[in-house]
C-alpha cells in the first residue's frame, strides 16, 4: 500500500512539474492579492482583519490548486491506474500530493502577508501546526471533489460549488483558532479546538477513502 501511494505520489509531482505554469499562477495570485490587501488597508491592519484575510486568500487558493488533482487523468489514463495502483492508494498518494503543496502555500501565503501587512505572530510553531491541519483538512474534501468534477467533465467551478460548504466547518474552527496564535496561543486551552481540527480532518480523509472507489467504478 504504501509502495503504491508513494508511485502516485511522485508522479504527481512529476506531472505537476512538466507543466509547472500551474505553480506560477498560484504564486502570483498570493503575491498579487498580498499586495493589493497591503495598499487597500494602507500597510497596516488588525490582527482579526489578517487572519480573515489569510484564510479568504488561502482557502481560494487552494480550491483552485486542487482543481489540477484529477486535471491529466483522460478516461484512459483512468483505466491505467486502475491496473496499476488500488483505488485507495490513488487517492491517498493524491491527497498527500496536496497536503503537502497546500502546507507549503499556506506557509508562503502566512510569511509574506507577515511581511507586508504584519502583525508579528505571538506563536509561529502553533501557526505552522494550524496550516498543518488545514492543509490534511482541505486536502481529503478538495480531492474528492476534484474527483467529482473529473467525473463530470472537469468543470472549473464545480471544485468551489461543491468543497467550500463542506469546509465551511474547518475554515470556521481554524480562524478562531489561528487568531489564539496571533495574540496569545495557550496550547492546554486550545486543545480541544486542535483536537476538533484534527478529526475533522481523519473524517475527511475517511470519507475521500470511503466514496471514492464508487465514483472510481462509475
Amino acid at each position: 500500500m504504501l509502495r503504491s501511494v508513494a508511485l502516485v505520489l511522485r508522479l504527481q509531482i512529476r506531472l505537476e512539474w512538466l507543466q509547472r505554469q500551474s505553480y506560477f499562477s498560484l504564486l502570483i495570485y498570493v503575491l498579487s492579492t498580498g499586495y493589493l490587501t497591503y495598499l487597500v488597508f494602507g500597510g497596516t491592519m488588525g490582527l482579526k482583519t489578517w487572519n480573515a484575510i489569510f484564510w479568504v486568500i488561502f482557502l481560494f487558493a487552494a480550491v483552485q490548486a486542487a482543481y489540477r488533482s484529477f486535471y491529466f487523468e483522460a478516461e484512459r489514463r483512468f483505466l491505467l491506474y486502475y491496473g496499476w495502483v488500488p483505488v485507495r492508494s490513488l487517492i491517498l498518494g493524491k491527497m498527500a500530493y496536496h497536503f503537502l503543496y497546500l502546507l507549503l502555500l499556506g506557509l508562503f501565503t502566512a510569511g509574506f502577508l507577515g511581511f507586508l501587512l504584519g502583525p508579528e505572530l505571538a506563536d509561529w510553531s502553533a501557526f505552522v501546526v494550524i496550516v498543518a491541519l488545514a492543509s490534511a483538512g482541505f486536502s481529503g474534501v478538495l480531492t474528492f471533489t476534484a474527483g467529482l468534477a473529473a467525473k463530470a467533465g472537469s468543470n472549473p467551478a464545480l471544485p468551489a460549488i461543491l468543497s467550500i460548504p463542506l469546509l465551511y466547518p474547518q475554515v470556521v474552527t481554524l480562524s478562531r483558532v489561528s487568531n489564539e496564535a496571533l495574540t496569545g496561543f495557550s496550547w492546554e486551552l486550545n486543545a480541544p479546538l486542535l483536537a476538533v481540527l484534527a478529526l475533522l480532518g481523519l473524517l475527511s480523509a475517511a470519507l475521500a477513502l470511503l466514496l471514492f472507489p464508487y465514483l472510481w467504478r462509475d
